[in-house]
């Protein structure tokens, strides 16, 4: 299989007006320039402090605050205590109903979609 990449590129057509966006998805910021901390869109955490350490912003409360958050559990999971004072959306996935899966990433995209249009427009043009 190799080594995992440091990053990957998705494109994702708005559904709204049909552009064409690409995502780059990193497991790391440590090389991130301050452009790339200004078009960051969305984290995933699992709900650690410690996954924002070296960040631009502080906390992750912070973070929150700066982009989107999403925090993926199994839909009959408890969320972790640390995540309820961050503003995150739970990503409730399904363990055994997997047909459910698209809806839950056409909830995804949707959420992403309208963050982006409400907040980050720069990145549209």
């Amino acid at each position: 299989a190799g080594p995992k990449p440091r990053e990957i590129t998705v494109e994702h057509t708005m559904s709204y007006s049909g552009q064409a966006l690409k995502f780059r998805i990193v497991d790391s910021v440590q090389d991130f320039t301050e452009a790339d901390w200004e078009s960051l869109v969305c984290v995933f955490t699992q709900g650690a402090a410690w996954q924002f350490k070296n960040w631009t912003w502080k906390t992750p409360e912070e973070v929150f605050h700066n982009c989107l958050g999403f925090y993926p559990k199994y839909h009959d999971e408890r969320p972790k205590e640390s995540v309820n004072a961050w503003a995150v959306t739970p990503l409730n996935i399904e363990r055994s109903k997997r047909h459910m899966d698209r809806a839950t990433v056409v909830g995804l995209w949707n959420t992403l979609e309208q963050y982006i249009a409400r907040n980050k427009p720069d990145l549209l043009a």
